[in-house]
């Protein structure tokens, strides 16, 4: 599956590794935790792209899944048909 990124993914990543950073005195591995867990979500997202909970509505097609230590990374995406 090829992932094409929304312009904005980008910032929102940054926001938050420095959000994480500032919440947490400076812990930067905590961020890098974090962003690594971003990174498997999307991994899992392209090795099985057509599981998660379908969306209706106008995002109808779109899917989004969870995931993360405690899931609180939510992507949204649409797969390739």
């Amino acid at each position: 599956m090829r992932q094409i990124r929304h312009p904005l993914v980008e910032r929102d990543i940054i926001a938050i590794a420095e959000h994480i950073v500032e919440t947490t005195d400076g812990n930067v591995t905590a961020a890098e935790r974090r962003l690594d867990e971003i990174d498997n979500l999307l991994r899992d997202i392209a090795g099985n792209p057509f599981s998660g909970i379908r969306l209706s509505g106008s995002l109808e097609g779109w899917l989004v899944r969870h995931g993360g230590r405690d899931f609180k990374i939510t992507i949204v995406f649409r797969p390739d048909t």
